[in-house]
């Protein structure tokens, strides 16, 4: 393997790492749950809000 093709493979990994990585994932789960609404998410939503009435009383 040549210099050059090795100098451009390692550049691709790192531009293929910077791609992959960039994308905001915290973002694209939000709009996941905002768009489809999930069964599993207000499951999850129920649950963490019937816990919370019990410390209040």
């Amino acid at each position: 393997m040549s210099m050059l093709n090795r100098v451009l493979l390692a550049l691709g990994v790192v531009a293929l790492d910077l791609a992959v990585f960039f994308v905001p994932l915290t973002a694209v789960f939000l709009a996941y749950v905002l768009v489809y609404n999930p069964p599993w998410f207000r499951e999850f939503l129920s649950t963490l809000d019937a816990g919370t009435g019990e410390r209040n009383q």
